[in-house]
Parts: structure tokens; sequence; C-alpha cells
């Protein structure tokens, strides 16, 4: 039973750490996962140093400190790791029209599918050529195309990337000339593109207003903490205003969030 359970744990812990390796390979990380889980706990002790250094805890406090500030280093790096990945996503959707223009000119020559995508690996840089050079590995190694780019519409998930997977899919089985959907497909992208940018345009002013009203809180509590220093140090080094400052993050984090759901609009 024991063994069982220990079995059991082993295999979580191990997909967990193949999720970890597929997202990081997803974002165009390559740094490995033990040289970040070390630059994740230097951070961790850096922030610990300087929490101990300006509010000089009691011992249990710093007892406390401690797993916050390894949290506060974990969140960081992976709201790293999840921009990253959103830009390398952005970067793919913007590459995806000129890829599907390649694919169809090499599709209305005679040649295959797999054989267009080639064009594109030729062609482009990254983050597209990586891709369609996953999706070709996936083939050599006995998956069919049509699987080998729902598997890319999966690493890479938008509107745009699954419209290709599907289309993909959908001729195949129903015939078509896979040329012309491909480059009707890259003028759907092309439209969505120039609707987003408008989108981005008009909604350029509301995102600045959600950045300066982030952005006076914390502007205001180094303003008093330098100008009024008594209010400074009970903000700082009491613990009501340790409770004052989480809870001003708590309500801080919550409004940004809602501004930015407020100002997002899908396509």
């Amino acid at each position: 039973m024991v063994a069982s359970t220990s079995s059991l744990d082993f295999r979580a812990g191990s997909d967990n750490f193949k999720k970890l390796a597929e997202t990081l390979d997803r974002a165009g990380i390559t740094t490995s996962i033990r040289d970040l889980g070390i630059r994740v706990g230097v951070g961790a002790v850096i922030l610990f140093v300087l929490a101990v250094r300006f509010m000089h805890p009691s011992l249990i406090g710093a007892a406390l400190l401690l797993p916050i500030c390894a949290g506060i280093a974990a969140g960081g790096f992976w709201l790293n790791v999840q921009m990253k990945l959103r830009k390398r996503r952005e970067q793919f959707v913007q590459q995806l029209e000129l890829a599907l223009r390649l694919m169809a000119s090499g599709v209305r020559i005679g040649l295959g599918l797999r054989q267009a995508m080639a064009i594109v690996i030729e062609e482009m840089t990254d983050p597209a050529r990586h891709e369609y050079m996953r999706v070709i590995g996936q083939t050599n190694i006995g998956a069919s195309v049509y699987d080998a780019m729902d598997d890319l519409a999966a690493r890479m998930p938008g509107n745009e990337t699954l419209m290709m997977a599907r289309a993909v899919r959908i001729q195949s089985q129903t015939g078509g000339d896979l040329g012309k959907i491909l480059e009707h497909l890259a003028n759907t992208i092309k439209e969505r593109r120039r609707i987003q940018r408008k989108i981005s345009a008009l909604t350029a002013e509301g995102r600045a207003g959600a950045v300066i009203l982030s952005a006076l809180p914390p502007f205001l509590t180094a303003f008093i903490a330098l100008t009024e220093h008594e209010m400074g140090h009970a903000l700082l080094f009491t613990t009501p205003g340790h409770i004052a400052l989480g809870l001003v993050a708590v309500l801080e984090t919550l409004g940004v969030i809602t501004l930015m759901k407020m100002l997002k609009v899908d396509v």
C-alpha cells in the first residue's frame, strides 16, 4: 500500500515536471529547470534579507516572512513565464498569415502539406520555424500531420491556430482546394489583426488610465514614507501598517484585474 502511494506520488511529480518543461519550451525558455530553481531560491533569499533589513520583524515574524518571500519569488517567476508565453504566442500569430501564404503557394505548385511546411521552416524565423519543425518532427515518428497540427493549436492556443488546424483536417475529410482554403484563412487572419489594431487604438485611453490608477497607490506610499517620517514608520514598521499595505495590495490587484477585463474585447 505504501509502495503504491509512493508510486502515485512519483508519477504525479513526474507529470508536473513534464508540464513545467513543456510550458517553458512553449515560452521559448531554454534554461534548465534546475538553474531556474536556483534563481528563484536566490531571489527568495534576497527578498527575505531586504524584508528583514527594512521591516525589523520579530523571530516569529521572520519565520512567517520566509515562506511569503519564497511565494513572491515563485509567483514572480511564473508571471514572467506567462508574459513570455503570451509574447511568443502573439509573435506566432503575427507570423501565421505569412506562413499560411507560403503553405498555400507550396500546395499550389504541387507539394504536399508536409513539404509546404518545410518552406515555412526555411523562410521564416522563430517561433513559427520552431513550431512547424515540431509538426514535421512528430510526423517523422509516425503521427499524422493533422494530429500534429492539432498539437500545434494546443501549444499555441488561439482562434487563428485553431481555425488553421480545423480547416486542414476538414479539408482532408471533405476534399477541396487546400491552397485556396489556406489563402482565404490568411486573409481572414489579416482582417482579424486589422480589427484588433483598431480596438487597441480605441481602448488606448482606457488602458493608460488603468496604468495611472494602478500606479498612484505605490507612488503615494513612497511619497508619504519620504515626506512624513512618522507616518512612513507606522506604515512600514508596524503591524497595523503591514495589514493596511496588504489590504491595499489586494484591492489594487483586484482593481487592475477588473479594469483589464473591462477593456478586453475578444475578436
